[in-house]
């Protein structure tokens, strides 16, 4: 990864626009990470534009730059670097109109998913909690000064991809990082409130929804639960809205995999998620998605329950593979 550092560094040197991208349907890690690095390299007096085809949702709306984030390119713009961050593929931004390698004339990955594709010119991936902790890591190297803001947005990427440090990839090195932020003076209990102790009416009337209606397979060890088009758009509630149903599932005693269900224009987009020892992203690779081990996701055309029954069938197969289930 160091080799991987001093070319990121010798980039800069000559680099002065720059696009900044996350993922479709951004998590807290895709918006910190974008507008953290994003800012950093603002400070150096870079030109930076940043790019999510979704909207950044309301909960990290509090965050320092997200006014500037833009659903596209501008046209005819070009940049002399373009870093992608949060994704294990290109194709993740969710952009399938613009050739970004024509547009940048370089490409770096800053990503922490083990199923990366090492799509860069540049591919700075490496083991860690989040691509958060990755840009973190890039800004020492570089020595790049932090302030208040960059640690906001570095803090929420964070704690939103270590289950705010209650998942397995929190380490020692994560509670160090948060330690070191935490010291730019950023207000963690107000991070956190936000975060995770504050839901919108809309959003308490899906998880309702959802869990009126959860199935099980697998002598109860497979949970899932489906949101379809017709109940988002009854309740008038957005992609948002359903964000941690999957956890909900996860938590019920007895299960190993929950799944999420949603249909979107068409698509049925599955959120994976594994309580001990079964491996998500290879059920989600199945259906042309990944992730990590305990959470991934995953989409494809519908019907929704065709869709359903394929994949329960194939999360069956894992299971039985690792003895859970008797044949």
């Amino acid at each position: 990864m160091k080799n991987s550092l001093e070319q990121i560094k010798e980039l800069l040197r000559k680099a002065n626009t720059v696009l900044v991208a996350g993922h479709s349907d951004p998590d807290g890690d895709s918006i910190g990470s974008m507008l953290g690095l994003g800012q950093l390299l603002e400070r150096q007096g870079k030109t930076v534009s940043y790019l999510c085809v979704d909207a950044v949702p309301r909960v990290y709306s509090f965050l320092p730059g997200t006014d500037k984030v833009k659903k596209n390119v501008p046209f005819n713009q070009t940049f002399d670097a373009m870093f992608v961050v949060d994704s294990s593929d290109l194709s993740r931004i969710g952009d399938k109109t613009t050739d970004f390698r024509a547009i940048a004339k370089k490409i770096v990955n800053l990503d922490h998913h083990p199923d990366n594709t090492q799509f860069g010119d540049i591919n700075c991936v490496g083991s860690a909690s989040s691509a958060a902790e990755v840009v973190f890591d890039l800004a020492v190297y570089l020595k790049l000064p932090f302030d208040k803001q960059v640690a906001e947005c570095l803090y929420v990427g964070l704690i939103t991809d270590t289950g705010n440090f209650r998942y397995e990839n929190t380490s020692v090195k994560t509670f160090r990082m948060a330690a070191e932020l935490m010291e730019f003076g950023i207000n963690t209990h107000d991070i956190t409130t936000r975060i995770y102790d504050t839901r919108t009416v809309k959003a308490v009337k899906m998880a309702a929804m959802a869990l009126a209606n959860i199935q099980f397979a697998g002598d109860g060890k497979i949970c899932w639960a489906a949101i379809t088009s017709d109940m988002m758009e009854q309740v008038g509630a957005m992609g948002e809205d359903v964000v941690g149903i999957v956890d909900h599932l996860r938590s019920i005693e007895g299960v190993e995999v929950a799944i999420f269900f949603r249909e979107k224009d068409g698509v049925i987009k599955m959120n994976f998620r594994s309580k001990n020892r079964v491996n998500v992203s290879e059920i989600a690779r199945k259906f042309g998605g990944g992730g990590h081990i305990k959470a991934a996701g995953a989409g494809m055309p519908g019907p929704i329950e065709k869709v359903e029954a394929l994949v329960i069938a194939e999360t069956e197969k894992h299971l039985q593979a690792l003895k859970y289930l008797v044949i």
